[in-house]
């Protein structure tokens, strides 16, 4: 009996441990999985950061040679640049004291200086002979823009290089390009370092289309390739993903096999041109402690089966330490001892869900001169006294992080406005007061971004948006020289999509028939009748808005697509002429606005007159419309058009007179047909404002009738306006108080039906 429950005693014992040593061997699993999991997550999140690192030191690299165009381009001026034998002495000192290839200078004709490194400089270079490449972005610098272009191959060196322009301005005009080339090997140096991923990694720049473009001196594949996609390395399912995440200018992560191993693999968009970073880690550097970590996990948990008690503890301890680690490894700056923007994000999202706040993001303005001048030991100085300063102003439920070389992202949670730039304000302050950057009198310069949430809602979205809104605010921070605390405008922002979604739609707008034509009708005061219309321009896109001329005309003079927009109109006008015409009706004249862009088109006469001849409409019902300001400029060459125009039948009005610096003896110089009094007349109609407004239009009615010059008054909303104009002298008045602009559809339904031959003869405008 005692021996049976002795070995039931034993059985039991012997249960115990076997259970106990399942049990920790199923722990010992667990817990080794998820040590896995958490090292792949962290060296990932680093593997992303550094990747996002050396992308931001190319973009810096660009952004320095950019810089230097732009300093030389500031001391080049109208004298500077016609002496072609000085500016090709100064481009080529320049040359000197830099890594450039060639340097040239072209007029807004294509004419220009060319010095290359070791040759003799062109003096009579044409951009012409430039390469499509280069070429295209000289042409988007005479636009006002700077402009990078995409790789080619050099006659000159024969090596693949790219090309940098900025544009010269002269008493705030473009007068012409500067322009730069390099060898895609300066980003060599950049991506060719020692401490790649740990010493463990190489990084190769990519083109679009996946070939390289600049490759490491470290790699892991001994065969010559030309692309990622080259060899049989890629599986056919990897191969498509990557494929697909870079024609949608998207980060993926993948791996490639290589002589029995895989090695993993990051691509990141550098965001210029469709480059990319190829990131491979090869697990010497960041994951050479996986193996090291894995042994001692072994140990552990052989130590533990025969101390239960006391390893489990000791496992316990040394799991969490080991998080720890992670968890600063993937969170945390030690060399600045700040949190990176990856925690600032989670902690930003749990935030928010607790109330509203506002984000801010702060920048140090000249941050890569700040390092060339007192070296990167005193900015790294400077960074940890912004945290320092950080970390007394916050409030307990505020934080920040440190992100990439010149910036810091923070969390207040104030959302008045003025609250914010106060605390801001003397923040930035005390950086100035304490900054220790040597023994100099630099001042310190900064700008911020800021977005506030005073709503509820998705935290998660709630802080995309945020992160979105920043960034807008913090570019227009940058620009600003006066305010360089900046809050987010929502309706600016508004106001800069519709820019951009006019100017990627526009022609094929045009193309499609979106812009409609409307027509406003015209009174004659003496007769009471119709005089003719005005056409007016309306976008309908498909989407059901409407969009008014004050939205995309002023945009339209400065990118040219009046030009093209401007001729349309005239066009839209001789098929609804032509239409009248056809349908036995007799047609009334039409006026079409003109921007000074079209009005001085070396072919705009002989364009007109074709298509007057394509719709076989006279020339008499045109009325084309200029503004008050191209007269300022050549009232003589102005005369000259005008007498072609009118040779041909054309009319010509004056738009708009009043609203600039017109003078009397501009009009009486001037050979046009009608002139249109602006609106401004008549806003105030009433006490000394009416005598003043009368005595003024009296003298230009009077003087244009003696000039035999046709007179129109717009703006006429009231029965009072109208009194106004014919109590003057006015010819004919234009305004809401006869009819808005209206459809073509409707204008022919309430006039031209109505209308019959002599009403029409008896309302025609007198030549």
């Amino acid at each position: 009996m005692v021996e049976e429950t002795l070995q039931k005693q034993l059985r039991r014992a012997m249960l115990t441990a076997l259970l106990v040593i399942v049990g920790l061997l199923a722990v010992g699993g667990l817990l080794s999985a998820y040590l896995y999991k958490s090292r792949k997550d962290a060296i990932r999140s680093q593997v992303i950061a550094e990747a996002e690192e050396y992308r931001s030191r190319i973009r810096k690299q660009l952004e320095a040679d950019f810089q230097t165009l732009s300093t030389l381009s500031s001391f080049l001026d109208g004298d500077s640049t016609s002496d072609k034998t000085f500016l090709a002495k100064r481009l080529n000192n320049s040359l000197q004291s830099n890594s450039f290839l060639t340097m040239a200078y072209f007029d807004l004709d294509g004419n220009g200086v060319l010095v290359t490194v070791g040759q003799e400089a062109e003096t009579e270079a044409k951009l012409s002979d430039l390469s499509p490449e280069g070429r295209g972005a000289v042409e988007i610098a005479m636009q006002g823009e700077a402009a990078v272009s995409k790789m080619f191959e050099s006659e000159i060196s024969g090596s693949r290089v790219f090309v940098y322009s900025v544009p010269v301005y002269a008493d705030g005009e473009v007068i012409g390009a500067l322009a730069a080339s390099d060898h895609i090997e300066i980003f060599s140096d950049i991506l060719s370092g020692n401490t790649v991923f740990g010493g463990g990694g190489y990084i190769h720049l990519l083109g679009q289309d996946g070939n390289f473009l600049a490759k490491s001196s470290k790699t892991v594949v001994r065969e010559r390739t030309q692309s990622i996609f080259d060899g049989p390395y890629l599986s056919e399912s990897a191969r498509n993903e990557v494929k697909e995440a870079m024609e949608r200018q998207e980060r993926i992560s993948a791996s490639f096999d290589y002589e029995g191993k895989s090695y993993p693999f990051l691509i990141e968009p550098v965001g210029l041109n469709g480059w990319y970073l190829f990131c491979v880690n090869t697990g010497e550097g960041l994951g050479a402690n996986s193996n090291a970590v894995a042994w001692v996990t072994q140990i552990v948990f052989i130590g533990i089966l025969l101390m239960i008690l006391f390893l489990m503890l000791y496992g316990y301890r040394l799991l969490h330490k080991y998080n720890e680690n992670l968890i600063k490894l993937a969170y945390y700056d030690s060399q600045i001892e700040a949190e990176n923007l990856y925690r600032f994000r989670q902690r930003l999202e749990k935030a928010l869900a607790d109330g509203g706040g506002a984000v801010v993001e702060l920048c140090i303005r000249q941050y890569s001169f700040l390092t060339e001048i007192f070296g990167q030991e005193k900015t790294i100085h400077l960074l940890r006294q912004i945290r320092e300063v950080a970390d007394r102003r916050k409030r307990p439920d505020e934080f920040f992080c440190y992100h990439t070389e010149d910036r810091f992202y923070f969390f207040l949670r104030d959302t008045d406005e003025d609250t914010i730039r106060r605390r801001l304000e003397a923040f930035l302050q005390e950086i100035s007061r304490v900054a220790d950057i040597g023994q100099t009198d630099y001042q310190l310069a900064f700008y911020c971004g800021v977005a506030i949430s005073r709503d509820g809602g998705d935290p998660e979205r709630t802080m995309e948006i945020l992160m979105t809104h920043v960034q807008f605010a913090l570019e227009r921070a940058k620009g600003a020289h006066t305010n360089f605390i900046w809050f987010f405008d929502s309706e600016l922002h508004k106001k800069e999509e519709l820019e951009n979604y006019i100017e990627s739609h526009m022609h094929q707008a045009l193309q499609d028939g979106e812009f409609k034509m409307y027509l406003q009708p015209k009174k004659n005061l003496h007769t009471g009748k119709l005089e003719g219309a005005e056409a007016l321009v309306r976008w309908k896109p498909d989407d059901g808005r409407v969009l008014f001329p004050d939205q995309f005309i002023p945009l339209f003079e400065r990118n040219g697509f009046c030009v093209e927009l401007d001729l349309y109109m005239v066009e839209q006008a001789c098929r609804l002429l032509c239409s009248w015409m056809e349908h036995g009706m007799a047609p009334v004249s039409i006026s079409v606005n003109q921007s000074k862009l079209l009005f001085f088109e070396p072919d705009y006469v002989q364009d007109l007159t074709a298509m007057l001849d394509r719709y076989n409409v006279p020339a008499q019902y045109i009325v084309l419309e200029i503004l008050e300001g191209l007269a300022l400029e050549n009232v003589d060459e102005l005369n000259e058009k005008i007498g072609q125009l009118q040779a041909k039948g054309f009319r010509v009005s004056l738009d708009d007179f009043g609203s600039g610096y017109s003078s009397m003896n501009t009009l009486g110089r001037l050979k046009i047909n009608e002139l249109k009094l602006d609106k401004e007349f008549l806003l105030n109609v009433s006490g000394q404002e009416l005598e003043r407004n009368c005595m003024i239009m009296e003298q230009i009615i009077h003087m244009a009738r003696q000039l035999g010059i046709f007179t129109v008054a717009e703006g006429v909303e009231t029965e009072e306006d109208e009194q106004f104009i014919r109590s003057v002298g006015c010819d004919v008045g234009q305004g809401y108080f006869y009819s808005r602009p209206i459809s073509v559809e409707e204008f022919n339904e309430t006039y031209m039906c109505k209308a019959d031959k002599q009403v029409l003869e008896a309302a025609s405008i007198p030549e």
